[in-house]
């Protein structure tokens, strides 16, 4: 039976706390959503009460009688040295008249730093202002339904990628619905139960959850400040994994970018032991060091065995939902048909907007730069001011997030104390495949410098209060 660690549970259980009831009733009520929705799986393990109290910042009692309640409901099989086993689905009508299932509630006044999200960009609301109303009937032709892709954003994609020294063709594009579904089209076509995918350790939370409902192997290498461990990537790549997804550039969550010996040594081993290289480049536009967006990888390995992922919702906003996959035309060919079952094709509006907006890249990446580099070096003060020589991190050389290590703090249970007092963190065990980096946060630092300064200050008396592991 698999065991569900008190960590995964602190991820995936929300802002449990914000439910009526006593503490032990929302605490079982939360847990049955998880279960409900299938993100603990029936017949694995919940954690012992001691190792979940801890990691929830509640008291051992609390999480005894949320047991309890969850065996009465038929979720639950406690037997001593045994553990707690999930027995059955919850049911859809619910656990103490509340129903198990939808958003979890955020109050206005709640600060929520688990997203490194951006505002809009100016660029695109002027876009949106000037529209007009034959503008928008002119986007009505057709059918609307295109799983590759519109043929003139493929052609604008391929344009930006040859714009980078990447010579591309539309055949080699795919329009997704952001980063996110191209990651999950990749998992979805490539990857089958136990197939085996390095990964870097930390990695990037939606890969991670993508690849697991897949049932991969998931095997981790180690991020370094200037790149991988180059040791542990050979050990792996010479087992023929099925594939091998990585950040070359602003990886997401620690902002590190490969050095170019690190480089020359990736596309070495990729030589070596030919695998399928999944290169996410979704934040590759949100470079903290220059305003010039690095080359994909794409170009120095085997055109055969590369996908590139790219995205707009960085540069303009998340709210467009249009991403892509750079990759041969048999594997995008496959991948079409897999996105044809599922969701028939991309917005036809947001793919029209995509073109324009392909059109004003230059002026997105001065302003886009400008805005993250401004907004890095408030942060950057704010936390040295704060805990200068306590807390640790490598300034981050793109993406929107620090990566802070606070040495003897426990992270986990130092988020769920944060949700008490209106804040939500991200600690670092859930961005990693075994759970490691529990000393670890990743903050965002894309947000106003009074939202910062909250931040920081409620951080730092929390680690304060609670500084052993």
């Amino acid at each position: 039976m698999s065991r569900v660690s008190p960590a995964r549970i602190s991820r995936l259980i929300g802002n449990w706390r914000e439910t009526e009831g006593k503490l032990s009733q929302k605490l079982s009520l939360a847990l049955a959503r998880l279960i409900a929705a299938r993100e603990v799986p029936v017949g694995g393990l919940l954690p012992s009460e001691r190792s979940l109290s801890t990691a929830l910042a509640v008291s051992r009692g609390t999480v005894v009688a949320a047991y309890a309640s969850l065996r009465d409901a038929g979720l639950l099989d406690s037997r001593r040295g045994s553990g707690h086993c999930i027995t059955a689905p919850a049911d859809a009508s619910g656990v103490a008249h509340t129903r198990l299932v939808g958003e979890v509630l955020t109050l206005p006044h709640d600060v929520d730093m688990t997203s490194g999200a951006l505002p809009p960009s100016p660029i695109l609301t002027d876009m949106l202002t000037a529209l007009r109303g034959t503008d928008l009937a002119r986007l009505a032709t057709g059918l609307g339904y295109d799983a590759s892709g519109l043929p003139a954003l493929r052609w604008a994609v391929a344009r930006y990628y040859a714009d980078l020294g990447l010579p591309t063709h539309p055949d080699n594009i795919l329009i997704t619905s952001g980063a996110q579904q191209a990651v999950w089209l990749l998992a979805n076509a490539m990857i089958d139960a136990s197939d085996a995918v390095v990964v870097e350790d930390p990695v990037y939370r939606g890969s991670l959850e993508a690849f697991r409902r897949r049932n991969a192997r998931i095997v981790p290498v180690t991020v370094t400040e200037h790149g991988l461990d180059m040791e542990q990537l050979e050990k792996a790549l010479k087992n023929r994994p099925k594939l091998l997804y990585i950040f070359p550039e602003a990886h997401n969550p620690t902002g590190r970018s490969l050095d170019e010996a690190n480089r020359r040594n990736l596309t070495g081993l990729l030589r070596r032991y030919p695998t399928l290289l999944v290169e996410d480049g979704a934040q590759n536009e949100l470079s903290t060091l220059a305003g010039m967006t690095p080359r994909p990888i794409a170009g120095q390995v085997d055109p055969d065995l590369i996908a590139t992922i790219g995205t707009l919702s960085k540069l303009f906003w998340g709210g467009i939902r249009i991403g892509w996959i750079r990759a041969a035309p048999p594997l995008i060919s496959r991948l079409a048909s897999f996105k044809a079952v599922n969701d028939l094709g991309c917005s036809m509006f947001d793919q029209h907007l995509a073109i324009d907006l392909l059109e004003n890249i230059r002026e997105a990446r001065i302003y886009r730069h400008k805005e993250v580099t401004s907004h890095l070096e408030i942060a950057e003060d704010l936390v040295t001011q704060r805990a200068a020589g306590q807390w640790h991190w490598s300034r981050p050389s793109g993406g929107t997030a620090m990566w802070i290590k606070m040495p003897g703090v426990d992270t986990v249970a130092l988020c769920q104390e944060a949700q008490r007092h209106r804040l939500f963190l991200s600690a670092g065990p859930g961005y990693s495949t075994q759970e490691n980096f529990s000393d670890v946060i990743r903050l965002p630092f894309v947000r106003p410098p009074e939202t910062m300064q909250f931040a920081i200050d409620t951080i730092w008396s929390l680690a304060e209060a609670k500084p052993a592991l």
